[in-house]
């Protein structure tokens, strides 16, 4: 006997693959929603970092570690990075040392005297993503700094996340 001639296995036939197409639309919006979560997760985690390392820049014994630190972070940390960069606070010890990554670079290590940590964020995210949008980093007048973090924010709202960084 043909299985597709006879109704009744034709009808569980269908149903049981349409009861298969369900549960894996059900599999796959399930997966959508936990890889959206964890990369929501993710940026929360960053964005709590980065807001506890900029609060280390702020006191002169981990002031220089916390800019390695938040060199450190990478790509990953640039939005959360540009999101707090206008922190008009004074740095305790106006002084930051980045390794020059430049492929035309003449020194080694690039020497700034930032002010406030908005100028010592730039240093960070200009070293990250090898773009500038305004030389504070050695201080600047507020009308400067806000122009600059208005650059900053442009470019985060119209890069996409792949291409922030070198390499991207």
């Amino acid at each position: 006997m043909d299985f597709w001639a006879n109704p009744v296995l034709k009808l569980k036939a269908t149903m049981a693959v349409r009861l298969l197409a369900t549960a894996l639309a059900m599999l796959l919006v399930l997966s959508a929603e936990t890889i959206s979560s964890a990369q929501v997760s993710r940026e929360q985690s960053v964005d709590k970092q980065v807001a506890a390392v900029i609060e280390k820049t702020l006191n002169k014994k981990t002031e220089r570690q916390a800019f390695s630190e938040l060199e450190a972070l990478g790509c990953p940390a640039v939005p959360a990075i540009i999101q707090r960069m206008d922190d008009r606070r004074t740095l305790p010890d106006p002084y930051i040392a980045i390794s020059n990554k430049s492929p035309n670079a003449f020194e080694g290590i690039t020497h700034y005297h930032p002010q406030r940590v908005v100028d010592a964020l730039v240093v960070i995210v200009s070293q990250l993503t090898g773009r500038e949008f305004g030389f504070i980093s050695n201080g600047a007048t507020d009308s400067e700094r806000t122009k600059t973090i208005q650059g900053w924010r442009d470019f985060l709202s119209k890069t996409p996340a792949a291409k922030l960084c070198y390499g991207g």
